[in-house]
């Protein structure tokens, strides 16, 4: 039954055909990867493992490659990513060699460069980007309603569904906190759905402004249908009962919001000031809160807390001796007792060396720098308030990859996002009205031979 899998394909390549890569991203690509579990996955052995969203992937990437191309513009960004990927091949190759090697590279290109070329050929062409992220807020909508049984019942709607389609592959167990089961949704773990649902979440905040400022919102029950989107996402966020994704959107909404000032530069300096304020006392009361063992916890929360400390220093000396290009994904050392590295940066520095920690930090960096160029750039409101979400978004993310590693979902959406950030501009009008089709097509015959 797993290749039913490749039914993504199919239906992407049809759309691509029929309609356009806009539709086969908003009606393919973005539901395979906000609705489907992760976890299910097509297997053949000497091949690389395939899910639902890399199989709708992998043709539409190739679509807009050859629709879009000749509109790429190199920039930092681009050699920061073909380093990060170029690194991580060599890796595996002096660990594991060749055939492992392969596989891990193709696996970077699917998941990493495909959704970064997505993100800056494709979803700032005409129409699109307002597209994109009401369909994005929508199916994030319907995962955190589905989600509420979940957190009360236990029972996870979407692998029980999807899950009968592959009855080896198993979802990983419920955890619960308060009495109440942390969701997980679609997305393989509750501190990586928080991290999806926080970038829904700035997203919808931009829905409901986009909105206000046309004078088109409806409204349900004398209630806004923006806010009920919100509010929905937000208790969607709130039920993954995950500190980090939690205080990430937090940073994230606070900068997002100086789009929505009268006066964007007093903003600017209130929202400064209070971050600063903010993590100095966040970062003196995690000091205390972690400074002694894990046999000095007084609970499962203080306890993860230590834990996470405590590889920093742990994991230093195979940091040291793993050098400028680490060992690898496939095979890495491990500290006894500490096999899960809940920190993207610390993993970074395993797997993929200095390499791969620098420039993935200088990825992040260029996306934050070409949001402030944008945002200080435009012209309409709506685009100022985009590009601070996108920066929001990213920063909100980066602080909370310091609680957990990055994957499943969150791996190629964040790279979506970094893509997306190199070609932000501005639109045409503020007020003016996206078509539901977006105009741009490319009919099948000059993509596939």
């Amino acid at each position: 039954m797993e290749i039913i899998i490749l039914v993504a394909t199919v239906l992407a390549i049809m759309e691509i055909r029929r309609r356009s890569i806009f539709d086969a991203i908003i009606k393919v690509l973005l539901p395979c990867l906000l609705i489907v579990p992760a976890i299910y996955s097509l297997h053949i052995p000497h091949l690389p493992i395939i899910g639902f969203a890399d199989a709708a992937l992998i043709p539409i990437a190739i679509a807009a490659l050859v629709a879009y191309g000749r509109e790429w513009k190199i920039s930092r960004a681009d050699l920061w990513l073909l380093l990060f990927m170029g690194g991580l091949y060599y890796a595996e190759l002096q660990r594991t060699g060749s055939a492992d090697a392969g596989l891990v590279l193709f696996g970077t290109i699917v998941d990493a460069f495909f959704p970064y070329a997505i993100g800056k050929l494709v979803l700032e062409q005409e129409g699109m980007r307002e597209r994109f992220v009401r369909r994005f807020v929508i199916l994030l909508v319907i995962v955190s309603v589905f989600s509420v049984w979940e957190f009360r019942m236990g029972t996870n709607i979407f692998t029980t569904v999807f899950g009968v389609l592959f009855p080896g592959q198993r979802p990983w167990l419920m955890q619960i906190r308060g009495g109440f089961v942390r969701i997980v949704g679609p997305f393989s773990g509750s501190i990586l759905a928080g991290m999806v649902l926080l970038v829904g979440l700035i997203f919808a905040s931009w829905v409901g402004f986009v909105e206000s400022a046309r004078g088109t919102e409806k409204k349900y029950y004398g209630i806004k249908r923006s806010h009920l989107f919100f509010g929905a996402i937000a208790l969607g966020l709130f039920m993954t009962q995950s500190r980090g994704p939690w205080v990430g959107v937090i940073l994230a909404y606070m900068i997002a919001r100086i789009g929505r000032a009268k006066n964007i530069r007093r903003a600017t300096i209130i929202t400064l000031l209070l971050c600063v304020i903010g993590g100095t006392i966040g970062y003196i009361k995690v000091e205390q809160y972690t400074a002694g063992s894990i046999w000095d916890a007084k609970n499962i929360e203080q306890e993860n807390a230590i834990y996470r400390r405590e590889l920093l220093d742990n994991y230093k000396p195979i940091v040291e001796k793993g050098g400028f290009f680490g060992y690898g994904i496939v095979d890495w050392p491990r500290v006894p007792g500490q096999p899960s590295i809940d920190n993207e940066f610390l993993f970074l520095e395993i797997t993929q060396g200095k390499l791969g920690f620098w420039t993935y930090v200088l990825l992040a960096a260029e996306a934050v720098l070409a949001s402030l160029r944008a945002a200080r750039r435009a012209t309409q409101r709506t685009d100022v308030y985009f590009a601070l979400c996108m920066l929001g978004c990213v920063l909100g993310l980066m602080l909370t990859l310091t609680t957990v590693y990055m994957g499943a979902q969150s791996y190629p959406l964040f790279f979506l996002l970094m893509g997306w950030s190199q070609s932000l501009r501005q639109t045409q009008t503020a007020t003016a009205t996206v078509p539901e089709t977006a105009p741009a097509r490319l009919r099948f015959r000059r993509v596939f031979a």
